[in-house]
């Protein structure tokens, strides 16, 4: 299997610009914004933020309610809350205590590289009930990603 670089790598050589990338047949509710705008939002949010270790934001109900006590809502009037995961179980055991079923929560992790590691995800509900995955690319895997995108004489 290729690694998380790799991975990221092809997905935003495929499909970078767009938005509401169905990824997985299987699992209609997961997409993928890569559009530019909705990247450069990320970015800002994470790097306007204190807590430089998170690896995931979240658009959530509340900001002062535990993380599990609250669930993923959309963007617009959302409390984004930035959350560093250190492993896929404990991103699934948190993704599930935010109300995913376990089969989206699973193809979170499985179409999202570098998810719960060295890449930042942010995770939201878009107005029609999808469930929706931008990668940061300001910072950690994403950075060196966009790094390479831009080194590329290709692109």
């Amino acid at each position: 299997m290729e690694n998380s670089f790799q991975q990221l790598l092809s997905l935003l050589k495929s499909c970078q610009g767009q938005e509401n990338v169905l990824v997985d047949n299987s699992q209609p509710d997961l997409r993928l914004n890569l559009d530019h705008a909705t990247i450069d939002l990320w970015n800002a949010s994470y790097d306007q933020a204190d807590d430089t270790q998170a690896n995931l934001l979240l658009a959530t109900t509340s900001s002062s309610d535990p993380i599990e006590a609250t669930s993923l809502t959309w963007v617009v009037g959302s409390a984004i809350r930035h959350v560093l995961v250190s492993s896929q179980e404990e991103l699934l055991q948190l993704l599930k205590s935010l109300g995913l079923e376990a089969s989206l929560a699973e193809a979170v992790i499985h179409h999202c590289p570098g998810i719960a590691g060295e890449a930042i995800w942010a995770l939201y509900y878009e107005r029609h009930g999808h469930l929706v995955a931008s990668p940061v690319l300001s910072s950690g895997l994403g950075k060196e990603v966009l790094a390479s995108l831009s080194a590329d004489p290709s692109e």
